[in-house]
């Protein structure tokens, strides 16, 4: 099977060696699958999609579930990004939304994603995991001064079309409640919101469907999947699995190949994020940054980064265009200068981890669930790098489409229903991508 970025992405067996793991001590103990067997239904992906699909599953349906994992549970996107619960899960403005679908599909898409945040608060507290939970809400902060009336323009939309409760700062009282930097201009606010530790959500989330009685297995890749007699037979290394259906929740960790239909649908893209040592008070204070709240600023390749719990700076951005170790600490440096250039004070602060994940963008540019044509093969992904507050969602309607079998039966905006059109050559998504960094990167430069 083929991946499209450099095969050190890839390394299953290899830990993220991120600022997550350091501070996630969880450790599951689980095996890799070492025989064949049987089950109902076999997810594929051990990220939120996939456990809370599982899950479900099992608790409202009372099927039998397997899962297997490449890596560890939340090997992929999953523990590596930022633990931003924020909104939406699309890269389309609402606007143009609205001309494709309609305002009230659109309005029932918002809906859907604000469900979405609010489900993943729910399951913390339900499951009652420990995850590091900050913030009441997220900022988008103007970049520069050009771009202030735009993001007045998107907050008033998100209360007068979405009934979502928005604030907007000028310049000076976002210094007083956020922080004060070079590319400040500006900002507002919505809720819900929040930041975690990913990973530590993850974990939450596999334990308690352990108790659930999931069997999951970790480092147990699948390699092949087959028909035969009207079942499934999924193969790894050591073992098989027949089953009677498939629920595919890799996102952008999806190997082409795996199953046909979906090849050339997805574009990973390559997120990386950085993190400072922690910084003194007299440091923070020097900038005014006084928020946890998770913040994204307005340039097209955007920039996001929040305060740790403990004073440390994450901060993260698009456009490492190769996926390879030496890459990544390219990319390190290159981040570290983003983020000195909005913050001088900090020049002297040293970065103490650097790490990158995949999300997954599509033609859609929305997520996907569905079910493949005249299959029993369902999938879920597409986040768009919002994945914590939509890729939970997903897994719990994923799985009310896995026990009905029939999408019609599946009660959400039609904008999430159905795979998003193949890349025209698939084979150049990345210099597809490439072209894309350059054009945005230009974009940047002139603040367009």
């Amino acid at each position: 099977m083929k991946n499209i970025y450099h095969s050190d992405i890839y390394k299953f067996d290899t830990p993220v060696s991120s600022y997550w793991e350091d501070t996630s001590s969880e450790n599951l103990n689980l095996e890799k699958l070492s025989k064949d067997i049987n089950s109902e239904i076999v997810v594929i992906g051990g990220g939120y999609t996939g456990l809370l699909c599982a899950i479900n599953l099992i608790e409202n349906h009372n099927l039998d579930v397997i899962l297997v994992e490449a890596g560890k549970v939340g090997w992929g996107a999953s523990s590596r990004n930022a633990g931003f619960n924020c909104l939406p899960p699309s890269k389309m403005s609402f606007k143009k939304m609205q001309s494709i679908f309609g305002k009230e599909e659109t309005k029932r898409f918002f809906k859907n994603s604000v469900e979405g945040s609010n489900y993943t608060k729910d399951i913390i507290k339900e499951y009652n995991i420990d995850c590091d939970l900050t913030g009441d809400s997220n900022y988008v902060v103007a970049h520069h001064k050009n771009k202030f009336e735009q993001i007045k323009e998107q907050a008033t939309a998100y209360k007068s079309e979405f009934g979502i409760e928005t604030e907007i700062y000028s310049k000076e009282e976002f210094n007083e409640v956020g922080h004060g930097g070079t590319e400040q201009f500006g900002a507002f606010s919505y809720k819900p919101g929040f930041a975690i530790n990913p990973l530590k959500f993850v974990n939450g989330i596999a334990k308690y469907a352990l108790s659930k009685k999931l069997k999951i297995f970790e480092h147990t890749k699948v390699d092949q999947i087959n028909k035969e007699n009207g079942s499934y037979i999924l193969k790894t290394k050591e073992g098989s699995i027949r089953s009677k259906k498939i629920v595919v929740a890799t996102n952008g960790f999806y190997q082409e190949g795996l199953i046909p239909q979906m090849d050339g649908r997805v574009l990973p893209v390559i997120s990386n994020i950085i993190v400072t040592r922690k910084l003194s008070e007299d440091e923070i204070n020097s900038h005014n940054f006084k928020t946890f709240s998770p913040i994204a600023n307005t340039k097209n390749l955007l920039y996001y980064y929040r305060k740790l719990p403990d004073n440390r700076i994450l901060f993260g951005t698009r456009g490492d265009l190769t996926g390879s170790d030496q890459s990544n600490l390219a990319m390190s440096k290159k981040m570290e200068k983003f983020l000195k250039k909005i913050f001088p004070n900090w020049s002297n602060v040293t970065i103490d981890y650097n790490w990158r994940g995949l999300i997954a963008l599509s033609q859609k540019l929305t997520p996907s669930i569905g079910k493949i044509d005249n299959e029993e093969i369902y999938y879920g992904f597409g986040y768009n790098g919002v994945g914590i507050s939509a890729a939970p969602w997903t897994g719990k309607y994923l799985s009310k489409l896995v026990f009905s079998s029939n999408s019609k039966n599946l009660d959400i905006s039609k904008i999430y229903k159905g795979l998003p059109k193949k890349f025209i050559f698939p084979q150049l998504r990345t210099f597809y991508f490439r072209l894309a960094v350059w054009f945005y990167a230009i974009k940047d430069k002139l603040n367009i």
